[in-house]
């Protein structure tokens, strides 16, 4: 059978999980298609994101210009 040891009657020290956030960034291209496209790309060449990472250009109703977002986001453990 089981003997309980000197440190029966203790608790356990408690265990809890670190708090998880997100910090999140978001960026907003505007301009010509174009020079939106380069734009990404650009970011993309140089290692900063994902080219799928950005939203496909939409037209803002203004003549010639696109909107594109691209949101980045990282964790942060508190505590």
């Amino acid at each position: 059978m089981f003997q309980p040891s000197d440190a029966e009657g203790m608790a356990p020290a408690p265990f809890t999980l670190p708090t998880y956030r997100q910090e999140t960034l978001r960026h907003i291209l505007l301009g010509d298609y174009a020079v939106l496209i380069e734009a990404i790309n650009h970011m993309a060449s140089l290692g900063y994101c994902d080219r799928v990472a950005w939203s496909d250009p939409i037209p803002t109703g203004r003549s010639g210009e696109y909107l594109s977002i691209m949101t980045r986001r990282r964790g942060v453990t508190m505590g």
